[in-house]
């Protein structure tokens, strides 16, 4: 019988899990498939209880459930309780187990590209839900974090925006967490507001959007400094939920291929 996994997100039809987990499960000779299910944010609950009841796997959670996924849950492991946000679901006997993989994604993501997190200064721009996450797994790693927020942070003593420029001039590692780069009409303008020159010469420059090319990247690397965007946080954030659901480990060169393949005919 093929079990199913999900992906739960409003709007999802941008959602590239299905092509990844998809890939995954069939290279690996699992008889599963992911689907996409759009998911209003007050039918969330009743969805989350729903999946109880089919074959499932597991399901990944994306934007805007995965602080309120985090309540929803029977239980929850360490990172997600310490983070306060689930992005995968693991069905365990009946039980629900939120799962945070973000966190651990990011740092799988640095180490494929060469940044070693330990020793590093971390300056993340924005205090939402994904800083909460890259936060913990590079402190967890052995980086140092300085955040930088535009509104007040209730979960880390975050620097004033109006103290940016103090703080991108210690970073080693500048990470934009903010929605800036998701669209054209808020991408360029928030990426020439950023006060780049001020960077040291060696620091790199990463962002977590995945399916563009960002204003924040283009104009890092004008300036000299490696950058990183958002691809390998996706793969390895699914590469640790397929591990969760079938205990084996993720084929993430084939989930890699799948991703950009799906980015190519978008």
């Amino acid at each position: 019988m093929t079990q199913l996994a999900a992906v739960l997100g409003w709007p999802i039809a941008h959602s590239r899990s299905p092509a990844m987990l998809n890939a995954a499960f069939h290279a690996a000779g699992i008889a599963a498939e992911m689907i996409a299910m759009a998911t209003a944010p007050d039918q969330l609950a009743a969805t989350i209880d729903g999946l109880r009841t089919l074959p499932m796997l597991g399901a990944s959670v994306t934007v805007p459930h995965k602080l309120a996924a985090h309540a929803l849950c029977d239980e929850l492991s360490p990172a997600a309780r310490a983070i306060g946000a689930v992005n995968c679901l693991e069905l365990d006997r009946g039980r629900l187990v939120g799962h945070n993989t973000d966190a651990p994604g990011f740092v799988d993501a640095a180490r494929d590209v060469g940044i070693e997190l330990r020793d590093l200064h971390v300056v993340l721009l924005g205090a939402g839900g994904a800083a909460r996450a890259v936060a913990h797994g590079a402190a967890g790693a052995g980086a140092s974090i300085e955040i930088v927020a535009r509104s007040p942070c209730a979960w880390f003593a975050a620097r004033p925006w109006t103290e940016l420029a103090a703080a991108i001039a210690h970073a080693d590692l500048l990470v934009d967490c903010t929605p800036a780069g998701l669209a054209p009409d808020t991408d360029a303008a928030f990426a020439a507001s950023l006060p780049l020159e001020g960077l040291p010469a060696g620091a790199r420059v990463a962002t977590l959007v995945y399916h563009r090319t960002t204003a924040l990247l283009e104009r890092a690397g004008a300036l000299g400094h490696a950058t990183v965007d958002g691809r390998g946080m996706l793969v390895h954030q699914a590469a640790r939920a397929f591990a969760i659901w079938t205990a084996r480990p993720a084929p993430v060169a084939v989930m890699t291929r799948a991703l950009d393949d799906s980015l190519k005919t978008s």
